[in-house]
């Protein structure tokens, strides 16, 4: 992108945020992770689920408190305008001008019908790019699905490789949300791509980014093999693979799980000796003896792996725990540079930098409801 060396890679893009969860909202994080200036648009007629999801208690202001929303929303600026309002939707437009991207994962026909589909804003900014990050992607019979992670593990073929032999196919479920997390990834780097290219050409470009096409890109192999044979239907088979002696996790004496692979031969008791023994002796026993075997983690083991501080796990000002980049920048991982917005935090003030607005102008869009930073019942 070619920023000075001092700054980040992403350092005088600016984003207009409409990103919801993980597959939106994580996609822009990691553009304000690199540098981006992300403006996070909400309302209080619309908030960002997972500000509800992670709901702590029913006292004034729990819906800037959601620990989720924080994990997910690091680094942004936040802007409360009802884009269900035309003075909203103006706004907006005004601020999609001086924007170089857009990213959002509503249901499809939701910007449009406010004025704000990619079509409107190319007008205003040709060289804006446009990321849809839809369930089923802008065309065909199933554009107007809604899905989560498990939806998507099942329609994607994911689930139909999940699960125990002679069991039920199971999906990741909304701990993980396993294709919400793959997406935001190759979303952030397709984005990256396309803003680089409107800065060559001065031209923008619309994203239609499936997140069921990304999850299914996965399973190259399983669809390569039933085009060989299109009567062949996968089952779960839990640990074990064609072609590898042994596989499986087993637990050991402190109730540790641990990983063991090997792919020629098996070693005989091996059930039995990690029983005898604590996760980590089993482990560096088998290691000491060539044999591939891991530790099997949980979320607490994370927090004490040194190893994942500011990369995939960090803190933010107030100690709170975000999700950081899955990668190093010339060593370092990521920098907090501010916590979650509250609802609506930063509104006066891009208004007022960005868009030239006075006091008045501002006040007058509050008194309106346009910018309330009050969750209505219909928003909540």
């Amino acid at each position: 992108m070619n920023a000075p060396a001092n700054e980040p890679p992403l350092a005088g893009v600016r984003v207009l945020d409409f990103g919801l969860l993980t597959a939106g909202a994580n996609t822009s994080a990691m553009l304000a992770d690199l540098g981006a200036d992300v403006l996070k648009i909400e309302s209080g007629a619309y908030l960002d689920p997972f500000r509800v999801v992670g709901k702590p208690d029913n006292h004034d202001g729990w819906w800037n408190r959601s620990p989720q929303f924080r994990f997910t929303n690091r680094n942004k600026r936040g802007l409360a305008i009802n884009l269900k309002d035309k003075e909203g939707q103006r706004v907006i437009r005004e601020l999609a001008a001086e924007c170089d991207v857009v990213v959002e994962n509503f249901r499809r026909g939701v910007l449009e019908r406010a004025g704000l589909g990619y079509e409107d804003l190319k007008i205003i900014n040709p060289r804006i790019v446009y990321a849809a990050i839809s369930s089923q992607g802008d065309t065909g019979p199933e554009r107007m699905n809604v899905s989560f992670g498990s939806t998507l593990d099942a329609t994607s073929g994911i689930a139909s490789l999940t699960g125990y032999e002679g069991e039920e196919p199971r999906i990741s479920g909304m701990d993980v949300n396993y294709p919400d997390q793959i997406v935001s990834l190759f979303a952030a780097g397709v984005v990256i791509t396309a803003i680089m290219e409107a800065r060559r050409t001065g031209e923008g470009a619309f994203l239609d980014f499936s997140q069921r096409e990304v999850a299914s890109f996965t399973l190259g192999e399983e669809i390569l093999a039933a085009s060989v044979d299109p009567h062949r239907r996968q089952e779960p088979v839990g640990n074990r693979e064609e072609g590898i002696g042994q596989q499986d996790a087993f637990r050991c004496r402190d109730g540790r799980w641990l990983a063991v692979t090997l792919v020629g031969g098996s070693v005989p008791g091996l059930e039995s000796f990690c029983a005898a023994h604590d996760g980590i002796q089993a482990m560096a026993a088998l290691v000491d003896r060539g044999v591939p075997a891991a530790l099997c983690n949980d979320g607490a083991d994370l927090l004490q792996d040194g190893a994942l501080v500011g990369v995939t796990l960090a803190r933010d000002g107030g100690g709170g725990l975000v999700k950081g980049l899955p990668y190093r920048l010339d060593g370092h991982g990521v920098a907090i540079e501010r916590p979650a917005p509250d609802l609506g935090q930063h509104t006066a003030e891009v208004l007022r930098t960005l868009l030239g607005y006075n006091d008045g102008q501002i006040s007058k869009l509050a008194k309106a409801g346009v910018t309330s930073t009050t969750p209505t019942v219909s928003g909540v």
